[in-house]
Formats: C-alpha cells, sequence, structure tokens
C-alpha cells in the first residue's frame, strides 16, 4: 500500500511539473492521495505526505513566479481524463490492498481456528485421561466455591460417593449416605473447610448392601487479599486399603488356619480378664488343652490331615464355650480356654471350670471324619483358676501348662487342676529333659540283653534294652526316662543309637561260635517306626554294622497299629523281604484288631507280663494267656512269655503250649559280657 500510494503521488507530482504546475487539474489528486495515505497507512504517514505535497506546491509557485517553469494549459478533457484515470487506478489498488489484507487475515484467523480446534482436542483428551486416570487410582476431584457454596464435582468423585449426576444439594445427599456412626466427623469437617481450614478424613458410605470406605480431602486456594475461595479437594475409594489393613489386623490377632485367637490377642484377653477379675469378686479360669499323639497322625497321614483335625477340634472347642469366653489357639496341637464371670466362691468356680473340662474331653474324644479316614483322638488338660490376686498375665498360663503335662503323665484323654507340687514336678521333668540330651551327647547309655530261653533251658536268643547311668542320678529307670524321650523327640536319635548299638553287637557275636545262632530283639517306638525313611534307616544300619538280618527281631507294640496300618504293612513287608523278624509286644494290652494281625509279616507274639504275674491266681489271665497261644499257633507263629519269675509259672505255661520264655527266673538283663558268661554256664539248665 505504501508503495502504491508514494507511487502514484510522484506520478503526480511529476504531470504537474511537466504539463503547467499549479494550473493543472491534477493537483486535484494531492487531497485524495493524503486522505488515503492517512487512512490505509497511518497518520505519520499522511502528514509526511502533506508536507511533500506542501514543498512540492511552494517549488511550483516560485519556479512560476520566476519564469522557471513554463506553463502550459492542457486541453481539460485530457486533464480530466488523467485525473480521472489516476483516481480509478488508486481505487482500484487500495481494493486490491484491502482485499489481499482481508483474505491474509482469513487465513490468520482459519489458522487460529485450526490451532484453537487442536487445542480444544487436546484439551478434552486431557479430560479423558485425567477421568481414566481417576477411574484407575480410585480418585476423584472436587471443587467448592466458598463465596457461593457451588460443589463442583468429577466424574469419578461422584461414582464413589454414588451420587447421581443430577445430585442437587451435593453435601445433602452425601450426608444420607455416610454410615451413621461418621456423620459427626463429615459435618466437623464440612464446617472446617468452609471456615476456611483444610482438612483430610476417612468415613463410610453405604452402597447398596456394602462398609465403602472413602478418604476426603481439601486444600484451600486464596486470592491476592489471603480471603478463601476455593475448597479444592480429592475423594478417594480406600475400601481395599481398608480391607488390607483388616486383613493385616487379622494375621497379627488371629491364627491363620482356625481362625480362633491367637496368642498375643488371648494375652490381651487374659489381661484384660485378670483386671476385671481383680476389680469385681468373681473368678475366671484358664484351660489349657493339647492333643494327645497329634504328632503320629502329621508323621502317618501328612499335614493335611493334622490341619484338617485341627479345624475340627477349634470348631469343637467353639461349641463348649458361653458367648463372652476365649477359645486361643497358641501354636501346634495346644489350645487355650479362658472361661470368664465364673462364681466368686471358689469350690463353685472349680465345679464349673471343671464340667466345661469334662465336656471338651467328651466332645474331642469322638471321631474325627478326615476326609475318607475317621481318627480317633483325645486330648489333656490342664486347668487353673485366677482372679482371686494381682498376678503376672504369663502365670495363669504357666500354671495352667504345668497341670496339662500332669495329665499326660496320668495316662492321657484326662484333665487335671493345678497343684502348688506341681512346680517341682515341672522342674524335675525339666531337669531331666536336659539331662536327657545330655547323656545322649556324653554316651552315659548303654545296652544289657536278658536271655530268652527254649522249653528246654536254651538260650536262643537275647532282648535288648537301654539303660542310663547318670553321674550324678545314678540308674534312671526307663519307665521315667522313655516317656520323656518320646515326648521331646530325643527318641528318634536314641532308637538310632540302640539300633546301631545291637546290631554291632550282633555282628561281633556272628564271629564267636557259642554266639553265633543267638537272635536280638531290639523294641522300636511308634514314632521311630512311623518316620518315612525308617525301613532304610534299618537297611543301612545292617549294611554299615555288618550285622545279619535273620539274626535282628524288631519288637514293636500294639499301640503303632492305632494308625495308618498299611504304611505299617508296607514297612514290615519290605524289611522281612531283607530277612528282619518282627515280634509284636504286649499282645492283649491295646489295640490289636485280628483282621489286621493276620496280615502283619509277624514272627511271634510275647504274652505280657502282666497276665504272667497272676496266671497261677487269677483265671481271666490264665485264660488270656491261653487265647494268646491258641491264637498264635493258628496264625504259625511262636509266642513267647515275658515276666517269668518262678517255675510254677514256667509249668504252667508249658501245660498251656507255651514254649518260649524270658523272666528273672531264668536271669536279669545282663552286660555284654554278662550274657556271654551266663550262655557259657553250666547254669543255664532247665529250670
Amino acid at each position: 500500500i505504501k508503495t502504491m500510494t508514494y507511487g502514484v503521488w510522484l506520478v503526480v507530482t511529476g504531470i504537474a511539473i511537466a504539463n503547467g504546475g499549479l494550473r493543472t487539474p491534477i493537483v486535484y489528486a494531492y487531497p485524495v492521495i493524503i486522505l488515503s495515505v492517512g487512512l490505509m497507512i497511518s497518520a505519520r504517514a499522511a502528514l509526511l505526505t502533506t508536507a511533500m505535497t506542501t514543498l512540492t506546491i511552494v517549488g511550483l509557485m516560485l519556479g512560476e513566479m520566476m519564469g522557471l517553469l513554463a506553463v502550459k494549459m492542457p486541453a481539460l478533457p485530457v486533464m480530466f481524463g488523467v485525473v480521472q484515470i489516476s483516481i480509478c487506478l488508486m481505487a482500484a489498488g487500495l481494493i486490491a490492498s484491502v482485499v489481499k489484507s482481508y483474505q491474509t487475515r482469513l487465513k490468520e484467523l482459519y489458522a487460529l481456528g485450526q490451532n484453537l480446534t487442536i487445542r480444544t482436542r487436546h484439551l478434552e483428551e486431557s479430560k479423558l485421561q485425567l477421568q481414566q486416570a481417576q477411574t484407575v487410582a480410585r480418585v476423584g476431584s472436587w471443587v467448592l466455591a466458598l463465596p457461593t457454596l457451588e460443589f463442583t464435582l468429577s466424574d469419578e468423585t461422584r461414582r464413589i460417593l454414588d451420587l447421581p449426576e443430577d445430585h442437587g444439594n451435593a453435601f445433602d445427599a452425601l450426608l444420607q449416605k455416610t454410615w451413621h456412626q461418621d456423620r459427626d466427623v463429615l459435618v466437623q469437617a464440612a464446617r472446617a473447610t468452609r471456615a476456611g481450614s483444610s482438612s483430610d478424613f476417612e468415613m463410610r458410605i453405604v452402597v447398596g448392601e456394602a462398609l465403602r470406605w472413602v478418604r476426603l480431602k481439601a486444600d484451600i486456594q486464596k486470592d491476592a487479599d489471603t480471603a478463601a475461595q476455593y475448597a479444592v479437594g480429592i475423594a478417594q475409594d480406600i475400601t481395599e486399603r481398608k480391607a488390607a489393613e483388616a486383613q493385616i489386623q487379622t494375621l497379627a490377632y488371629f491364627d491363620a488356619l482356625t481362625g480362633l485367637p491367637n496368642r498375643r490377642l488371648l494375652m490381651d484377653r487374659l489381661a484384660h480378664a485378670m483386671a476385671s477379675s481383680v476389680r469385681y469378686p468373681r473368678k475366671a479360669a484358664l484351660l489349657f488343652v493339647d492333643m494327645d499323639n497329634f504328632k503320629v497322625l502329621n508323621d502317618t497321614h501328612g499335614h493335611f490331615m493334622g490341619d484338617q483335625l485341627l479345624l475340627q477340634v477349634a470348631q469343637r472347642l467353639s461349641s463348649c464355650i458361653r458367648e463372652g469366653d476365649t477359645v486361643a489357639r497358641l501354636g501346634g496341637d495346644e489350645f487355650v480356654v479362658m472361661l470368664e464371670n465364673l462364681s466368686a466362691d471358689l469350690q463353685v468356680a472349680t465345679d464349673q471350670a471343671r464340667a466345661v473340662a469334662e465336656k471338651v474331653l467328651a466332645v474331642l474324644a469322638q471321631p474325627h471324619q478326615l476326609d475318607n479316614y475317621t481318627h480317633m483322638s483325645t486330648s489333656s488338660i490342664g486347668v487353673t483358676l485366677f482372679g482371686a490376686q494381682p498376678e503376672g498375665i504369663e502365670e495363669p498360663l504357666k500354671r495352667a501348662d504345668m497341670a496339662m503335662y500332669q495329665a499326660k503323665a496320668a495316662g492321657r484323654n484326662t484333665l487335671r487342676f493345678f497343684d502348688p507340687s506341681m512346680h517341682r514336678v515341672i522342674a524335675e521333668r525339666a531337669s531331666l529333659e536336659k539331662d536327657l540330651h545330655e547323656a545322649l551327647a556324653q554316651e552315659q547309655f548303654t545296652l544289657v540283653y536278658q536271655p530268652q530261653v527254649s522249653i528246654g533251658g536254651k538260650s536262643y536268643g537275647a532282648e535288648a534294652l537301654l539303660r542310663w547311668l547318670h553321674p550324678v542320678r545314678g540308674q534312671v529307670s526307663p519307665v521315667e526316662f522313655i516317656p520323656m524321650a518320646e515326648d521331646t523327640g530325643i527318641i528318634l536319635p536314641l532308637g538310632q543309637w540302640v539300633l546301631e548299638s545291637a546290631c554291632a553287637q550282633l555282628a561281633a557275636w556272628a564271629n564267636q561260635s557259642d554266639m553265633a545262632h543267638l537272635s536280638v530283639a531290639v523294641n522300636v517306638s511308634p514314632r521311630q517306626f512311623h518316620q518315612a525313611d525308617f525301613a532304610d534307616q534299618v537297611l543301612a544300619t545292617l549294611k554299615r554294622t555288618g550285622a545279619n538280618p535273620l539274626r535282628l527281631k524288631l519288637e514293636l507294640t500294639e499301640g503303632l497299629l492305632v494308625s495308618n496300618v498299611e504304611d505299617v504293612i508296607a514297612k514290615m513287608v519290605r524289611l522281612k523281604s531283607a530277612g528282619v523278624g518282627f515280634s509284636l509286644d504286649d499282645f492283649g494290652m491295646g489295640y490289636s484288631s485280628l483282621s489286621y494281625l493276620k496280615r502283619l509279616p509277624l514272627d511271634q507274639l510275647k504274652i505280657d507280663q502282666s497276665f504272667v504275674r497272676d496266671v497261677l491266681l487269677d483265671p481271666n489271665d490264665a485264660a488270656i494267656s491261653k487265647m494268646v497261644i491258641v491264637l498264635a499257633e493258628s496264625l504259625g507263629l511262636s509266642v513267647v512269655a515275658e515276666g517269668v519269675e518262678t517255675a510254677e509259672q514256667c509249668d504252667f505255661l508249658a501245660g498251656q503250649g507255651c514254649r518260649l520264655y524270658q523272666g528273672y527266673l531264668f536271669s536279669r538283663p545282663l552286660p555284654a559280657a554278662g550274657l556271654e558268661k551266663y550262655i557259657r554256664s553250666s547254669q543255664n539248665l532247665t529250670p
């Protein structure tokens, strides 16, 4: 526009100078040019053009007055034509310029529109991504305009708070959905927010039939005058987090298998019960319940079966108590029942606790159906009362534990109340257990052998018997330490030591002509036999010591047949195929089933000494011994009577058909050298 305008100005000036100066009509174009410059370019450009025009006119005037310019008067039509053409050209140029500028502006506006569209699309995409992110994170946003209390909620916030899109008064709608116990929390937080204070709290809302947990947080935004304008916040669904926290709480205070309170929660409740019992004149009781022979079930049927039993025990215990009492699992097969609010009278409270304990004994003794296996189980229970005086929370538990061990010692499947004398018994038991561990490490055990003789008085074998000579206690009876070894698990390494020593002795006697014919019987505990690799242990021991399997006899008790008979038979068959013999000890005292007995690869039955002792006095004992002898003959088994102490007993048994004996009538248990001397002695004659 500038180039065209100034060009026209130069053309007009040139024509004016060449064709008569100021007298030519073309000078009338100057105002049009100046006006155009002002409108199309700028006021500054118009002033500049005016100045140049004024100087030109002055110059023309001076030139004409001084005769420097020749004045010509062109024909009027030509001049007017030139003027008209010039004006048309200027107009055309101006129009073209305006059109071009308009088109350029349109392009700019189009480009701006395109950018705006792209930005709008990006904004929509960002909003969608924000909504998706909020949905995934379960975190919504909201804004509250404090001056107007206008509430703006995101879609996710509405979903979390279960508010419809047309929610009306959002706060009132939310208040109606809030769990009644948390409404005060919401109201107080709302007041704080409206007053311009930030807040962060958790509450529960009701959605359908579910206790959805939400977290609401508000931050206050202020204007330049520090006046609160907006509350900008989040709404977060924390239901899963609360569930996880509850799960952690459950794992911390409840047993994972049975769902019963664990030791930690029991101790909390025990502390509370003890405080209440001291404050109010009422007694409380603890029942320490331990399952009998639980490890045998685990060893023979696997831990899965053991877990099933524990679940059923937990259910049965829970059915035996009142509301407000506690059943807890301490671990393994140990449970504790806490009875609260018993009578203030000591005797009445004792009777109440005894009644519950007896009920527990009866309920737990009922058959347990474990998959397709019916398991018989019993329990031992220790009982103690508390609440008469302040004491540490561990003390009642210790007393109940002591009483439970007394129930075990009394033969299991019974209960015992705590007695102060039990402290001494428990201390002695702990000391014995410690000494038992040391005895095995320090080789304080030894084997003795009691001869087994035939009817002619000839020794055909011997039973290996374990003895413990303690450096301080002296000779410790097997009746005293064998049950302890069974309970503590020491029986496993101890039993292996016995087997190893007996086989080594058997191998040594094989090199002596007068001893080589002897067989050696070794007692095997149920816990030892039920080891998965027991047969491998026996075969490895025979190979290591060089003992003849045909000279080794393993004595088993009837208690071994209580569970998993098929496994017992399989192990016996494997060892039998290697030449090892088997004798069923204490026959008639336990659980023998004739249907299983005929399937066992036995070589011998032993008449228990309790029947032999009174065989001459008690017709029942005589009948039982006769029954064992006849049964053994029918099954093709030999029979040996143990505990024979008099010649009359031996004669009576011989008359019933028994041909093998063992007892003090012939010899007490002897060391290996003593047995050798006994075998070689001329005193080894028919009684």
